[in-house]
């Protein structure tokens, strides 16, 4: 009886064993199979902010909104702008070059531009604030220049005997009437306006791109360039696509495994007509239907009831 127990536990020992001999060999592909199937939810992803910049701008704050909140938020590795801005009113392009700027300086992190098509005048003012520029070789780069639109329409009006005579207190108030002749006086105030203007925008780019003021009529004037002839001069950092972007965030943010992008909420179909919440400086069409109507109200029957 001893004899088969102890011919029984030999014999399990063996089993044991051979079966961990055997789990050891198909351990590693198994290993490998799970860390391929699950590997993506096992790994902590860098997240990215991505910030598009479209169309003619006006209006910072829903870009403020969106650069703070990626800013300060610690889990934000980088951030990148996806710019195709033709251009911007003066103050809303310098607004954000200067909001960009002071938000590196207090969450410092890498601000990576990324443009295909065109960022040209005040949308390049605001892609001169980031780190680096990337864009395709036959974008449109640069217009760095200011205009003040001044159309004169005195005598098409004097034409159908229409009579405009403006009661003003200023000399220069109605400086930009389009009804009446400019004085020379005018003109050059204007011009001092326009030339302070584009001193402000020029200065901004030659301190964050390093260029020099002595050249400032080759890469500013008004001039356009190709993005391969923008390299050149210096408005930007390099000739490439989303694939180059990519490794130069992954550079500057000391990046090693994959990057979560991160885009800020979508805007409701309805922002237009009840307003966006985070523009709250914005009058949506419904709030100003309905001070028209208050105001006709209190107009007619409260003035007049």
């Amino acid at each position: 009886m001893a004899h088969d127990r102890n011919q029984a536990s030999l014999w399990d020992y063996l089993k044991n064993i051979f079966l961990l001999l055997l789990f050891i060999q198909f351990l590693p592909p198994l290993i490998q199979g799970i860390k391929k199937q699950y590997g993506k939810l096992l790994e902590s992803q860098a997240q990215v902010g991505v910030i598009p910049i479209r169309g003619v701008l006006y209006n910072s704050s829903k870009y403020n909104k969106e650069l703070i909140t990626f800013f300060k938020d610690p889990a934000i590795k980088a951030i990148l702008l996806k710019i195709e801005c033709p251009g911007s009113a003066a103050g809303t392009g310098q607004a954000l070059f200067n909001e960009i700027i002071q938000l590196k300086k207090l969450h410092p992190k890498p601000v990576i531009v990324l443009v295909e098509n065109v960022c040209a005048s005040g949308g390049y003012y605001i892609a001169s604030a980031a780190d680096y520029i990337i864009s395709s070789g036959t974008a449109t780069i640069g217009s760095i220049g200011t205009y003040l639109p001044a159309f004169q329409l005195k005598e098409f009006i004097e034409q159908f005997k229409i009579q405009y005579s403006p009661i003003k207190t200023g000399t220069y108030k109605t400086i930009t009437d389009p009804f009446t002749d400019k004085t020379p006086e005018e003109k050059a105030l204007l011009q001092e306006f326009s030339d302070d203007v584009y001193k402000q925008f020029t200065e901004s780019i030659a301190t964050q791109r390093k260029l020099s003021l002595a050249n400032i009529n080759l890469w500013a004037d008004g001039k356009i360039f190709t993005a391969r002839q923008a390299l050149k001069l210096g408005l930007i950092d390099e000739i490439g696509s989303a694939h180059k972007a990519i490794q130069i965030i992954k550079q500057k943010a000391l990046i090693d495994g994959e990057i979560e992008w991160v885009h800020p909420p979508a805007e409701s179909n309805w922002a237009w007509l009840l307003g966006n919440d985070n523009d709250s400086d914005d009058e949506s069409l419904l709030k100003i239907s309905i001070h028209s109507v208050c105001d006709f109200i209190q107009e007619r029957f409260i003035h007049h009831g």
